[in-house]
């Protein structure tokens, strides 16, 4: 408290939003951290109750928010349903039939427009979901309409929808990660000339447009960042989740009641004991969320247990040791995110998990060092790991077992690779190197780097934090020639004697990152002529006169960071 309420002082004025408050009293806990100085500072407080509206201020009556008139209504259910058109002369009254069903409730209205997005444009169609509406007026229209939109969707689209109640309210869920989940669990099937991941994310857009997920976040090419599950759709996912015994949270939320069995897929989000009742040989996922410093499982103790778990997702548990996470062979998806310091066992062997194709090691120290013998799994296809400092290096993946891998994302070590160590990693999609940069800089191999770019055809996403990098590096001409490339991030020193140009890029080079010290070029004038670039940053160039901002035009609504 003490430190928001200096940081708040330096302010010439702020605004602050707390968005969906339940607790009476947070404001009286909150509120000797926020100075008023007569400034024009405001605090924003969002509220489904009343009395915390109340006890916030209770001098001035809260600004409630009404329900929409049959206008207003009509106008939000057809910006839904036809986004790109005026409605046709003969659904307008139907429309507005659908409008008056939705009570004036905003999220019925988008739920609703989203169905009929996905609907032909006659009115045979529209009256069938008219018809589907026959509620009764006893304060349950929005969940109805949740229901009736989760019944209208493909049998394939439920469980990807239904697996969202498995992540914390408002929790920001990495698409990437999702995607990867929804592959593991064996809902994305495989179809001609695109990859599971496609069809995945395909899927997901579905969901989106039927406003059963939120978008918060895009990355450059268009594709999904960050989702979200609006609450009470998370509601009515857990509801339906618990009833088909598809998904059970812990602790269980009030007025949800789960069937007292055991359940295919746990989803832990705070302390409590209650979910190892609940595990069966059944069981297909273990998701985790918190702050509990003990180990979270012992999947050693019993071989029954967990025999057929394919998902383990850990986050945000500072500490942790697992024993036994090798005996869980049927295993595709392993992550431990922002997980502190991560313990594996001397005689674990990851190399047994022969079905894995996902390790996320992101923001965690893995104390006993890598699991190199992750190298010799042939399905494994997702590599994401950070060099934390003090984390030791990550060997090269040297055997030809993983000639399907698509992510190696940020692995150090890379002074010690060899040319004869990386034939097979030619299918590779994003690749990012890290030798320690500033922190620890070390000697790189640069001759092996470069050899390897001229077999990396088909990469998508390329980043390198790196010390001393030579000119071929910084421009190298094999980067050039890679069509396909539309992310590149470069981190660290190179020589003051290399000129930025344009013509060294990639050709449709859409996100851009430099971030290097003491560099005294201007950049603007060349980064300028990139037409396809739509999202650049820029760190340390400070002995530069840079051109205006303003000055430098970037396509599609992108956007420029500057130190």
């Amino acid at each position: 408290m003490t430190e928001l309420k200096s940081f708040l002082n330096e302010k010439i004025r702020y605004l602050i939003i707390l968005d969906d408050v339940w607790e009476v009293d947070l404001w009286d806990k909150l509120q000797h951290a926020l100075p008023d100085h007569n400034n024009g500072s405001r605090v924003v407080i969002t509220t489904r109750d009343f009395k915390v509206a109340i006890s916030a201020n209770p001098n001035m009556r809260p600004y409630e928010l009404h329900l929409l008139n049959n206008s207003k209504s009509q106008d939000l259910l057809l910006r839904k349903a036809l986004p790109y058109q005026t409605c046709p002369t003969i659904l307008r009254d139907i429309a507005d039939q659908i409008a008056i069903k939705c009570k004036g409730l905003p999220l019925a209205l988008i739920v609703v427009g989203g169905i009929l997005k996905t609907k032909n444009q006659t009115r045979s169609a529209w009256e069938k979901v008219l018809r589907t509406m026959d509620w009764h007026s006893d304060g349950k229209g929005c969940m109805d309409v949740l229901a009736m939109s989760y019944e209208e969707m493909p049998y394939y689209l439920k469980a990807c929808f239904l697996y969202v109640a498995s992540f914390p309210e408002d929790h920001e869920i990495s698409a990437k990660c999702l995607i990867k989940m929804w592959i593991a669990e064996g809902f994305i099937p495989f179809e001609d000339k695109k990859t599971m991941e496609e069809t995945a994310e395909d899927y997901l857009e579905q969901l989106f447009q039927r406003s059963m997920v939120q978008v918060l976040s895009q990355h450059s090419n268009g594709s999904f960042k960050y989702c979200r599950v609006h609450d009470l759709l998370r509601e009515f996912a857990i509801h339906e989740a618990g009833k088909e015994n598809f998904v059970t949270v812990f602790p269980k939320p009030e007025g949800i009641n789960h069937p007292d069995r055991v359940t295919r897929r746990v989803s832990l989000q705070s302390d409590c004991n209650e979910f190892k009742k609940y595990i069966s040989p059944n069981t297909r996922s273990l998701l985790w969320f918190g702050q509990r410093n003990n180990p979270l499982y012992n999947f050693s103790m019993n071989n029954n247990e967990f025999k057929l778990l394919r998902v383990v997702e850990i986050v945000g548990v500072s500490e942790t040791e697992l024993m036994g996470i090798d005996r869980l062979i049927h295993l595709k998806y392993l992550a431990f995110r922002n997980c502190g310091r991560l313990k594996l066992p001397n005689v674990c062997s990851l190399g047994r998990l022969k079905n894995l194709q996902t390790l996320d090691l992101r923001r965690t120290l893995v104390e006993n060092g890598p699991p190199t013998d992750i190298w010799t799994i042939e399905a494994l296809r997702h590599v994401m790991w950070d060099a934390m400092v003090d984390s030791p290096y990550f060997g090269p993946p040297s055997n030809a077992a993983v000639r399907n891998l698509k992510t190696l994302q940020w692995i150090s070590g890379v002074e010690t690779w060899q040319d004869n160590q990386l034939p097979h990693l030619n299918k590779l999609l994003k690749l990012g190197l890290d030798n320690g940069c500033i922190n620890k800089p070390k000697t790189i191999n640069w001759d092996v780097v470069v050899h390897l770019f001229k077999t990396l055809s088909d990469l998508l996403s390329l980043g390198i934090r790196g010390w001393d990098i030579p000119d071929e590096i910084v421009y190298p001409k094999a980067v050039r020639n890679f069509d396909n490339l539309e992310t590149l991030y470069l981190e660290g020193r190179w020589s003051r004697n290399v000129t930025l140009e344009a013509d060294n890029f990639p050709p449709y080079l859409v996100k851009l990152t430099l971030i290097t010290p003491l560099f005294e070029q201007d950049p603007m004038p060349q980064l300028g002529k990139l037409k396809s670039l739509m999202k650049l940053r820029l760190e340390g160039f400070v002995a530069c006169n840079m051109v205006q901002p303003g000055s430098f035009e970037l396509r599609g609504g992108g956007l420029l960071s500057l130190p």
